[in-house]
């Protein structure tokens, strides 16, 4: 009975491991460890009550002091993470250490007397287990336990202090089953039982960890959003499980709302006449689930939009919500403004016509630079493009007559370039800012900016009685990543289905973005960057405009 038990014990631990990892696409590296651990140390004593002799049962003995040398020190680790505290280098190598020098007296068993002075084998009832007497260095162990202890006591008391901040439930949980793994140790060794249970006890830490993983992984996503979003300055996040209990905010909006610095880790937000109450939590929940439902929310005289998005882990869909802050009070000025204006555009359309265009190109600079705030890939792209069209028109010029179009034509497309990126006011701040390079899903979303632009340049000028430069502006925003083989986006034209503006406007785009330093590249030298342009003449790039942009060799090169 005692083997089969034993033998049940090291099956469930296999078991609850390899249903972790299956249901789980991102696995903890710690609990991990700590599993395999326990599953060794179960195992050990599987082959210690069924072995056959001495030197079968010393071998088992070793497989199961591997567990208990090092799940342990693992339990530790995963209590720091919870407590989001960072255990000092010198004390997690003197933890990692002395577990292993202990671990290698245990390796002495059987040939030398420091460790176990004595060891007879028994078989009974069945089973088998070890007589032992303890050497001189044996007593290293217990103190290892003990230290081990100690570190869970401090980690409790450090969890009672910071109740509010982190998950109190889940670290005092996982210290009260540790406690009692080491309680069990202790009766064993108080009793001189030859039967242990001690792999019951982890197998029911292993339980407890699985079943706390979930939201443990909330803890960590939150962490992960922090650092992410540490350096964004106009942006705030608020997280809550499934069952709307707070986990974490950021301190932006902690700032935005004082009020959450009330709030309790795990705990439902009580109902209260707080504006954080009102606009907040009845939007959570009131939310039917739509991934674009976003409500407008006013603090003082700041515009946010706020959108809940659904936290899935593994197989769950389902594991907590995210509600995000954007700050939108710039473009709610400008859009504004823009209605406003519209509304005095029919009042008095031909008096103030020249004050409209003056108005609009400063709304136009105004969100360029709105835009060139928030990219952290392309800081002052929007300028230098400008530049560089600019150049490249006084040289086309020379050609207006090869190409069909005269010098007012070219000094609207100048005029345009400054909008041609406006629509990345529509993309989210967390893929524009993001410090790489992006995902097939995030490429998708941002190359929406384009449509966007598009329409953006459309309401902007609206009232503007120049048909033709509204057209113009539109095709520069809208096709300017177009490519000239037919591969580009938003529509996939080809060849002269590409306005020529968009055209004009996609030499400068991409000549900026070579020569210019990205956090996801270095600048190309202006030797290589007209290189590559001169051999994506005829596949990106019109063959005849970008023969005359290399023309411009010379003025480009001191912009």
């Amino acid at each position: 009975m005692i083997v089969f038990l034993n033998f049940v014990v090291f099956a469930l631990s296999v078991a609850m491991l390899i249903s972790f990892l299956a249901r789980n696409k991102k696995v903890d590296s710690l609990f991990i460890f700590f599993s395999i651990m326990v599953c060794i140390n179960c195992l050990g004593r599987y082959m210690l009550v069924s072995s056959k002799n001495l030197e079968m049962a010393i071998w088992a003995n070793k497989f199961l002091y591997i567990g208990g040398c090092f799940a342990p020190l693992f339990t530790v680790f995963i209590l720091a993470r919870l407590c989001e505290h960072k255990i000092p280098i010198i004390l997690r190598y003197f933890m990692i250490g002395y577990s292993c020098i202990v671990l290698g007296l245990v390796m002495t068993i059987g040939r030398l007397d420091i460790y176990y002075k004595q060891v007879q084998f028994i078989h009974a009832n069945g089973y088998s287990y070890l007589v032992k007497s303890y050497g001189p260095l044996h007593v290293l162990f217990p103190i290892m336990m003990l230290m081990y202890a100690i570190v869970m006591i401090v980690y409790l008391g450090y969890a009672i202090k910071r109740r509010k901040s982190l998950s109190f439930r889940i670290v005092v949980t996982l210290c009260v089953s540790c406690f009692a793994i080491i309680f069990m140790y202790i009766l064993e060794r108080v009793i001189k039982s030859h039967i242990s249970f001690l792999s019951v006890g982890y197998l029911i830490g292993i339980a407890f960890l699985i079943n706390y993983f979930d939201r443990v992984n909330i803890y960590d996503m939150s962490s992960n959003i922090i650092s992410a979003v540490e350096k964004m300055s106009e942006y705030g996040y608020i997280v809550f499980d499934d069952k709307y209990r707070y986990v974490n905010a950021n301190a932006y909006l902690k700032e935005l709302f004082p009020e959450i610095n009330d709030l309790i880790v795990d705990r439902e937000i009580p109902k209260s006449d707080s504006a954080f109450y009102h606009e907040v939590m009845e939007f959570l929940y009131s939310w039917n689930g739509a991934e674009n439902e976003k409500k407008t929310v006013t603090v003082g005289d700041r515009y946010y939009d706020l959108e809940i998005r659904i936290i899935s882990y593994g197989r769950k869909e389902k594991v907590g919500y995210l509600m995000e802050f954007m700050d939108r009070t710039i473009e709610n000025r400008y859009y504004n403004t823009i209605k406003d204006y519209n509304a005095q555009l029919e009042r008095e359309v031909e008096e103030k016509t020249a004050n409209i265009l003056q108005i609009k190109d400063m709304m136009v600079l105004g969100m360029a630079d709105m835009v060139e705030s928030r990219d952290n890939n392309t800081g002052g792209h929007i300028k230098r493009t400008s530049a560089i069209v600019k150049v490249f028109a006084k040289r086309l010029e020379q050609y207006c007559d090869q190409f069909g179009f005269d010098r007012a034509f070219l000094k609207s497309v100048v005029k345009a370039a400054p909008m041609h990126d406006l629509g990345k006011i529509a993309i989210d701040d967390v893929i524009l800012r993001k410090p790489g390079k992006y995902t097939d899903e995030e490429f998708a979303q941002m190359k929406k900016h384009a449509a966007e632009g598009a329409r953006i340049v459309k309401n902007i000028l609206q009232g503007v009685e120049d048909d033709d430069f509204v057209k113009l502006a539109e095709n520069v925003a809208h096709y300017h990543h177009e490519k000239w083989n037919g591969q580009g986006y938003p529509q996939g034209l080809s060849g002269e289905e590409i306005p020529i503006e968009a055209r004009i406007m996609a030499l400068a785009d991409v000549f900026d973005a070579l020569v210019s330093k990205r956090c996801y590249k270095d600048a190309f030298s202006y030797d290589e960057a007209f290189r590559i342009i001169e051999e994506s003449l005829g596949q990106h790039f019109d063959p005849e405009l970008g023969k005359i942009f290399l023309e411009c060799r010379e003025q480009l090169q001191c912009i």
